[in-house]
C-alpha cells in the first residue's frame, strides 16, 4: 500500500497493524471470539472486559489495554489456513488478511506509545521524567516529572500495559499543565 515509505517508517505501520490487540480487534469485529470452544470463566471474562474497553479507543490503544492472545492466534490461524487452502496463494492471502484488518492503521493514523510521546514532549520543555516500577509488587508504574507525581498504571497481568498507563496519565497531565501555562520553563 505505501512503496515509497522508507523502511523506518514502514516497520512501525506493519507492527501497529499486525499486533496482538489490532488482531484481537479483527477476531471480535469478525465476530470469531464466538466461536472459541473452552470452559473457562477467567478467560470468558478477560475476553468481555476487552470488548467493553473497545469503544473508548476507537481505532487502536497504542498499548494501554490487554488483548486476549487467544483472539489474535484465531485470526492468524485463520490467515495461515486461507494461505494452505489456496495452494499458498500470497494474492488470495493478502485479499482475506486486508479484509479481516479493515480499518487498517494509516500512516496518518498511526501515533507513538505513550511512554514515546511523554519522553518527547518532557524532552522538548526540559522536564526530568523518572520511571519507577513496581510490578512486581503490586502491578503498578509510576511516573514522575521533575519529582512530582503525574501518572500511575495498573495492570497485573503484563508489565508494559502497567507502564504505558502511567506514560499516557503522565502525558496527558504535562500536557494539560503546559496548556495551562505559556512558558515552556514554567515548573511541574
Amino acid at each position: 500500500m505505501y512503496p515509497d515509505l522508507p523502511p523506518g517508517s514502514l516497520t512501525p505501520l506493519r507492527a501497529a497493524n499486525v499486533d496482538t490487540e489490532k488482531l484481537a480487534r479483527a477476531a471480535v469485529q469478525h465476530n470469531f471470539h464466538l466461536y472459541i470452544r473452552h470452559e473457562n470463566p477467567v478467560l470468558k471474562k478477560r475476553i468481555q472486559s476487552f470488548i467493553d474497553v473497545l469503544p473508548k479507543h476507537p481505532v487502536h490503544s497504542h498499548g494501554l489495554i490487554d488483548a486476549p492472545k487467544v483472539l489474535a492466534d484465531v485470526v492468524e490461524s485463520t490467515v495461515g489456513a486461507v494461505f494452505i487452502d489456496s495452494n499458498c496463494s500470497i494474492d488470495t492471502t493478502w485479499e482475506i488478511a486486508s479484509y479481516l484488518l479493515k480499518p487498517m492503521i494509516t500512516p496518518e493514523s498511526l501515533q507513538a506509545n505513550a511512554v514515546k510521546k511523554l519522553f518527547e514532549i518532557c524532552q522538548k520543555y526540559k522536564l526530568k521524567v523518572r520511571l519507577v516500577d513496581l510490578w512486581s509488587q503490586d502491578g503498578t508504574y509510576k511516573v514522575f516529572v521533575n519529582n512530582q507525581l503525574k501518572g500511575k498504571g495498573i495492570c497485573h497481568e503484563k508489565k508494559e500495559i502497567a507502564l504505558n498507563r502511567a506514560a499516557n496519565d503522565a502525558y496527558k497531565e504535562v500536557v494539560r499543565k503546559m496548556s495551562m501555562r505559556r512558558s515552556p520553563d514554567a515548573n511541574l
